[in-house]
């Protein structure tokens, strides 16, 4: 991972919730779309999971390297 600056706790902020919030927005049209189809299979739940996963690994770098954890590297 680059060095950060001082804006960059807010920058890995910033770039967690604009995930979070494409996630949610495209994941509402995601299964509006499996439900009106007359699709008998759930893909759209695969899709949850596996974006999930990453989301919440994108989460985790947040909290570990912009908050101040112990994972921070020194300058």
């Amino acid at each position: 991972m680059a060095a950060r600056g001082k804006g960059g706790s807010k920058g890995l902020q910033l770039s967690f919730m604009i995930h979070a919030m494409v996630y949610a927005l495209v994941m509402v049209g995601l299964w509006r779309i499996n439900t009106s189809t007359s699709s008998q299979f759930d893909w759209a739940g695969i899709v949850a999971w596996g974006w999930g996963i990453g989301l919440a690994a994108h989460g985790m770098v947040w909290l570990v390297f912009g908050r101040g954890g112990s994972g921070r590297r020194a300058a």
